[in-house]
């Protein structure tokens, strides 16, 4: 089985916790719990948000992680991933 990549395996970790993600087109997305994996022959895996299990008022999102420019806690305003 593939390993998860550093930024799926924060969001999973965080799972439950209010986070914002910051894709390259602007869209500023709040997640609280993650699906996720890779279609054939992608080299980037695909997110679902806020869908298992889900949580009332929350907008599901997909967003390939290829297009995060930051993962930001809102609680403190830190940065808690940017891509290398």
């Amino acid at each position: 089985m593939t390993q998860p990549p550093a930024l799926v395996k924060l969001l999973h970790d965080r799972d439950g916790v209010e986070t914002v993600v910051l894709l390259q087109d602007g869209r500023r997305l709040v997640v609280y719990d993650i699906a996720w994996g890779y279609d054939l022959g992608d080299q980037w895996a695909h997110v679902t948000t806020n869908i298992s299990p889900g949580r009332e008022g929350a907008a599901v999102d997909v967003f390939r992680t290829s297009e995060v420019v930051s993962v930001i806690d809102p609680d403190t305003g830190r940065t808690v991933y940017s891509p290398s």
